[in-house]
């Protein structure tokens, strides 16, 4: 992959990586503020607040996770090749989402196979 191209993917994910990690401090917070807050009047609302944090806060280090594996790709020099098939996976699939490790005809096959 041509370095301006993974050079321009490299700093997408730096930036996103960073606006991750403040979201999830973010979180962090109005989690611990929605456990301090003893004000609750229906219990219902409260875990459906929690719940609701929780599931926002495993989204997100998934995407976190997702993006420290395309940073080790990339040091490792396979940034940009399938992890299936090994070709170059398509620049405007990169665009569109620089963490992604598969081209788009395997992505379709590991799709068609999970809903199978």
């Amino acid at each position: 992959m041509e370095s301006f191209t993974t050079s321009r993917h490299f700093d997408r994910l730096m930036n996103r990586r960073e606006q991750v990690a403040m979201t999830l401090h973010h979180l962090e917070k109005e989690h611990a503020e929605v456990e301090r807050n003893t004000d609750w009047l229906d219990q219902a609302a409260y875990e459906s607040r929690v719940r609701l944090l929780d599931r926002l806060t495993d989204w997100y280090l998934e995407e976190l996770n997702k993006i420290d594996e395309a940073l080790k790709r990339a040091d490792k020099s396979t940034y940009g090749s399938c992890a299936a098939c090994h070709r170059p996976i398509e620049s405007a699939r990169l665009d569109a989402a620089p963490a992604t490790e598969f081209c788009a005809a395997c992505q379709t096959v590991r799709e068609e196979l999970e809903t199978a």
